[in-house]
């Protein structure tokens, strides 16, 4: 589970989910002696932060609403309810600012052809997560262009899975440059609507998946060696995603030789589908037996599930800490050492060329 508020809903899944860097999405728990807190900020067009912010006792706090109120007005009422409003500054608090570089979206990035402004751009969103604290970027994203309607495909690539894999791949190899960040490829897989994007369920073939769906994910992993991966909302042939098996271990692991955490979209705590849909929400033990590492952003529901689940047979402990492990290494690698303060940082602008590995990217 990641560090949870223990209330979770619908605020925590949008905005700030961290008490460490104000307006950060999430971080893994605090609770474990020895291992270090990866903490995770969202994207997509670089780090997305919050610009106001507070600091007491109990650690930093956005101030203002988790979304833009030009956005707030396309959500669904009780989003917008938790979503908006700014809540009075606590007596005593000082406000403080914080600004990130705002980078072109996915697909102007692919529409410029250019592999090593990607890089360069990834670079400067490393140098900036060195500076703020940051040690997961959750992004980039590289789902399939298949319709307009889509509402997210200003961060995808491409209808092509070479181009979505290569530049993502770029971006990819530009963040990691930085010692100690790494990004979060995603939504794994066949993400294609944001219509009904908790349980619509996207039917695909064996052969449409390897050759369109998972190509870009495959040629970023052998590629780049991202830190993590995160699976999508959408069900899978009936199946959600971060509950399948034969995705998250047999296909990511085995076969694509990914060695880093596989996490969960932030599942809303307390999301119900409607009535009488033939879908769940996803289960943390289910998740977990699946080869899902985290389920994020995690709530003390989500905990007493996954205890349930391994009293109850769902989930083996070893499997568990199998998951545990993959958490552990990449929490080591990415904030085991303490990083340097910004003004020590690394350049922005970098001229590595992402080497060739032997990847078939025919498609």
């Amino acid at each position: 589970m990641g560090a949870f508020d223990a209330k979770g809903g619908l605020a925590s899944v949008i905005g700030s989910a961290s008490t460490s860097v104000a307006g950060a999405a999430g971080e893994t728990t605090h609770a474990v002696a020895g291992i270090p807190t990866v903490i995770m900020a969202d994207g997509p067009a670089g780090l997305r932060l919050s610009v106001n912010y507070y600091e007491d006792t109990k650690g930093v706090h956005s101030y203002g609403p988790a979304m833009p109120e030009t956005l707030l007005e396309f959500m669904p009422k009780i989003m917008s309810l938790f979503m908006g409003g700014t809540p009075k500054l606590p007596k005593g608090a000082e406000l403080k600012e914080q600004y990130c570089t705002a980078l072109p979206v996915g697909t102007a990035l692919a529409q410029s052809w250019n592999e090593a402004f990607a890089e360069t751009c990834g670079d400067v969103v490393g140098s900036e997560m060195e500076w703020f604290g940051v040690h997961l970027w959750l992004a980039p994203a590289l789902n399939i262009h298949r319709s307009p309607l889509c509402g997210r495909n200003f961060e995808y690539y491409s209808e092509d899975p070479l181009i979505a894999g290569r530049f993502a791949s770029a971006l990819t190899q530009g963040v990691q440059l930085h010692k100690g960040c790494g990004v979060t490829i995603k939504h794994y897989a066949a993400n294609n609507q944001e219509t009904n994007r908790y349980f619509s369920n996207s039917v695909v073939s064996e052969r449409a998946m390897r050759e369109i769906y998972l190509k870009g994910f495959e040629i970023c992993i052998r590629r780049a060696h991202p830190a993590a991966v995160m699976t999508s909302y959408n069900l899978l042939n009936g199946t959600h995603t971060s509950e399948n098996r034969a995705l998250c271990t047999d296909i990511l692991r085995s076969e694509f030789k990914f060695d880093g955490v596989c996490m969960t979209d932030w599942v809303v705590n307390g999301l119900a589908p409607a009535a009488g849909s033939k879908y769940t929400v996803p289960d943390p033990a289910k998740v977990a037996a699946a080869g899902g590492d985290l389920f994020m952003p995690g709530s003390k529901k989500d905990f007493k599930n996954l205890l349930q689940g391994l009293k109850g047979g769902k989930v083996s402990k070893k499997q568990v800490q199998i998951n545990a492990q993959h958490v552990k290494a990449v929490a080591m690698k990415l904030a085991g050492n303490k990083r340097l303060c910004g003004c020590s940082r690394r350049g922005l602008i970098h001229n590595a060329k992402i080497p060739s590995d032997g990847v078939s990217e025919s498609t």
